[in-house]
């Protein structure tokens, strides 16, 4: 989890730093699929990944 924080540290200090507001919705919603994907398990994705999605 502390890895996790120091990432999304560095980000908004990337974005920050060089203007690159555009991002900031992106990277969000991409920490958000990675904690949904990571709370939900390996198996559901394991599914779609079998399944061509």
């Amino acid at each position: 989890m502390k890895k996790l924080m120091m990432l999304l540290k560095e980000s908004y200090l990337l974005v920050k730093k060089h203007k690159f507001y555009f991002l900031l919705p992106l990277l969000i919603c991409l920490a958000f699929l990675a904690l949904l994907a990571f709370h939900i398990g390996p198996g559901i994705v394991i599914s779609f990944i079998y399944a061509g999605v």
